[in-house]
């Protein structure tokens, strides 16, 4: 009896630890399943990209050395030669130096960030040290910024990069090809850059100001972009992702007809371009800012101009056009250049 009593004794704690088991798996599969319950999905390697892609080669064949035009009216995404073989040429230093275990050491010990929220008017400021920016990115939330977090309380570093410390680190970024982009315009204060780093999900949601680029260096950003006549209806509190999530996916698909409207209005323009029959700044911001999808002001019902920027690829948004943009990746490291682009 008593053997008995032993054998059912050890078998009730196998049991009991097979269902320890069991809810434990069951808890991790629940955990992943949470990252595919999303509308939109940021880690998906599959989002949309109907915004022209274009080798850095055929850029400069297209438009000259110095690559692309002052106020080119629309979205367009510049990419290296070689593919993802060469993802990192342009900027392989900088790309290096930028990696997560490298990054503070380009900066005093102690060195401070000022992060901005991510709401659409960047409303407030929070200094911490730089190392602390690197640790909470990593880990707050799992390392994710979700749809349903205020944009006042997601802290994100860009745009506060303009101190001297940071002004010496960005000499060594190469500059865009651009027609306002060269070493005379860059000391003569005519081009601005600007540094950021954020985690899955982070991003600032829908704003407007002038032309210029914005290059992955590290991870995946998506990008969302509407004419500057089709403001997009989004609420100012929250970061882009709650849009993402509530706003896009009602949003109707790009038809066959507006993919090869947009590449029409690239070939046009590159036509006109070279004919100078465009030949001022107010005829080329008209070409823009006359341009809808759906041929009406006010906000679209269709999806707006998008795409994923890898590391190594570009981004041009132009003048007074509306974005935000998402981070993909839990470390997504990127500049923007702001040009002051005319005729």
């Amino acid at each position: 009896m008593t053997m008995l009593m032993l054998s059912l004794h050890a078998t009730l704690g196998l049991l009991l630890n097979l269902l320890r088991l069991l809810k434990a798996a069951a808890d991790e599969c629940d955990v992943v399943d949470a990252k595919h319950q999303w509308n939109w999905d940021p880690y998906s390697n599959h989002h949309q990209c109907n915004i022209q892609r274009i080798t850095q080669t055929e850029l400069k064949r297209r438009f000259g050395a110095l690559g692309v035009p002052n106020l080119y009216p629309y979205p367009l995404v510049i990419v290296p030669d070689g593919g993802s073989n060469n993802k990192q040429a342009r900027n392989e230093h900088f790309a290096n130096l930028t990696m997560k275990e490298h990054l503070p050491l380009n900066f005093p010990p102690a060195f401070n960030v000022t992060l901005t929220g991510s709401d659409s008017l960047s409303s407030h400021r929070r200094t911490i040290p730089l190392k602390q920016y690197l640790y909470e990115i990593t880990n707050n939330n799992g390392g994710e910024t979700y749809p349903d977090q205020l944009g006042n309380q997601t802290w994100y570093l860009f745009g506060e990069t303009h101190s001297g410390e940071w002004a010496n680190f960005l000499q060594q970024y190469n500059l865009p090809p651009c027609h306002s982009c060269t070493q005379m315009h860059y000391h003569q204060s005519l081009i601005a850059l600007s540094f950021g780093i954020g985690n899955v999900g982070s991003g600032v949601q829908w704003h407007t100001h002038g032309p210029g680029f914005s290059e992955t260096i590290h991870g995946r950003k998506h990008w969302v972009l509407y004419p500057p006549g089709n403001r997009p209806n989004y609420n100012l509190n929250y970061a882009s992702r709650h849009w993402m999530e509530y706003t896009y996916p009602s949003l109707e698909n790009w038809t066959a007809h507006d993919f090869e409207r947009e590449h029409q209005n690239h070939e046009q323009f590159l036509h006109q371009w070279h004919r100078r029959s465009l030949d001022s700044s107010s005829d080329r911001k008209q070409a823009a800012t006359s341009y809808s999808m759906d041929d009406s002001e006010g906000p679209s019902m269709k999806k707006p101009w998008e795409c994923t920027i890898n590391a190594g690829e570009m981004l041009y948004f132009p003048d007074q056009w509306h974005h935000a943009t998402i981070n993909n990746s839990p470390y997504t490291v990127f500049v923007s250049s702001f040009t002051s682009e005319h005729e």
